[in-house]
């Protein structure tokens, strides 16, 4: 190889260190700026189930762990893609034909395939189980991995891993996409207070819980999943305070609708 090729290769390389570092900062600024508006309005990030024992200030810090997290492995994967796609233009600098490389590393080029393979689901795997909240970092969970079973805190989410910590101080590391099925202990269930006048609740209280049940097939409540139990609290005023829990948390439009169809006609019971 002589020293023009090897200069192009250099400066080729340079080239693709700093647009993976421009990516990485446009991709981390706008997720900060996604989960800054996603709180103005109803959207993914809004979805978070709250976590036991958690104040305020830690659901916003949660929250921005959660954006930089995600904008993390998007980065992760965008950087493996310009550097492969650098390592071909290289290849082809010096004179080298990348299909023809790859194709004659015989074995090689399998394993390389298929350890990429495996990254990339891991990668995808744990940015969806970022963005769906089924575990975060200091989240107790039970993580069924191949017919086993291990109960544990989260210490770390990587890109491609998560690492528990045991009652018993041991460590257990698994890939996303090995991961069967969580139980999180961590998260509770995400609970929407309902302003209904005295006299009204006191009319469909006893079958509000019924309501709630009928309520998950209506236009705009569908996949939300209601807890039978509801507190209710009556005020001087007149108005009594009714606390709703769900599996996730509802919007201002799927309020008004479930506000709707607990005080709807008694005749209707």
């Amino acid at each position: 190889m002589t020293i023009v090729p090897a200069l192009e290769v250099m400066i080729l390389f340079a080239g693709a260190w700093m647009l993976a570092w421009v990516v990485r900062r446009v991709i981390r600024a706008s997720t900060r700026r996604a989960v800054r508006l996603a709180q103005e309005r109803p959207g993914t990030w809004r979805l978070r189930l709250p976590r036991v024992s958690e104040v305020d200030t830690e659901v916003e810090t949660r929250r921005r762990q959660r954006a930089d997290a995600a904008a993390r492995m998007f980065g992760h994967i965008v950087t493996s893609f310009i550097f492969v796609a650098a390592a071909f233009i290289g290849l082809q600098l010096v004179g080298v034909n990348p299909v023809y490389a790859v194709s004659s590393a015989g074995f090689l080029g399998v394993a390389i395939a298929l350890s990429c393979q495996e990254i990339i689901r891991n990668v995808l795997t744990g940015t969806l189980a970022l963005l769906e909240d089924r575990y975060a970092v200091g989240d107790d969970v039970l993580l069924a991995l191949g017919g086993n079973e291990v109960r544990g805190t989260v210490d770390l989410m990587g890109p491609a891993s998560i690492r528990l910590r045991t009652a018993d101080g041991a460590t257990w590391h698994a890939g996303h996409s090995s991961i069967d099925s969580v139980t999180n202990f961590s998260q509770v269930a995400a609970v929407a207070e309902l302003m209904v006048p005295t006299e009204q609740w006191n009319d469909v209280e006893d079958v509000a819980a019924k309501r709630l049940a009928a309520a998950s097939n209506d236009v705009g409540l569908t996949g939300v999943i209601f807890l039978p139990e509801l507190t209710a609290m009556a005020h001087p005023t007149g108005v009594t305070t009714v606390q709703v829990r769900s599996n996730k948390p509802l919007s201002d439009g799927q309020k008004e609708s479930l506000h709707e169809r607990l005080v709807e006609s008694t005749d209707s019971r």
